[in-house]
């Protein structure tokens, strides 16, 4: 009777200790298409759920195909207090000329972002930009470097869904890094 005990015992722990999961705050990786996104930045949970109200709200997610050969995914929720705006850019050119396909997009290259460049110049990279009046944005680079792993694509239905993770380092202190870690985003545009 007693090894029942310390099973039961032991499922319970196990149970308990998935609650306490800092990734059991953010919406599932699903490929359906339900608008959903989220991260964790520095451990602490980012969904996309956008912010602000009125009027000049900003929705959670937007983006979508752009130039033929690239994908641009914005997010836009807080972290903690704090609001802010993850973007990513996938330039599948000339890899997939035309098409997304499914498939490991690595983001390890200096580039331009948006919308200081147009997207023909622009590399694939991710950036988070706290939305605080700084002028400060964090980005990939050549030494800050991160991926995006595509893992559905429905082009009859628009639908595109995958997982992504980066480090990112300040365009004001090359010594500030931010570390975007679980992160996942089914989108249909």
């Amino acid at each position: 009777m007693r090894p029942y005990l310390f099973l039961g015992l032991a499922a319970t722990l196990l149970a308990g200790c998935k609650k306490d999961d800092p990734a059991a705050g953010l919406p599932a990786a699903t490929h359906t298409g339900a608008n959903t996104a989220g991260c964790l930045i520095n451990g602490q949970p980012f969904v996309a759920t956008g912010f602000g109200s009125g009027p000049g709200r900003v929705a959670g997610m937007g983006g979508g195909f752009a130039c033929d050969s690239a994908y641009y995914l914005r997010l836009n929720g807080k972290i903690g207090s704090s609001e802010g705006a993850i973007h990513l850019f996938l330039n599948s050119f000339p890899r997939f000329k035309n098409r997304m396909l499914a498939g490991v997009y690595i983001l390890d290259k200096d580039t331009p972002y948006m919308p200081a460049a147009i997207s023909s110049q622009c590399l694939s990279y991710a950036v988070f930009l706290p939305n605080d009046n700084s002028q400060e944005l964090f980005g990939t680079t050549s030494k800050a470097v991160g991926s995006v792993n595509i893992t559905h694509v429905d082009e009859v239905n628009r639908i595109v869904s995958g997982t992504f993770e980066f480090t990112a380092v300040s365009s004001l202190d090359p010594t500030k890094t931010l570390r975007v870690t679980s992160g996942r985003f089914d989108r249909q545009q």
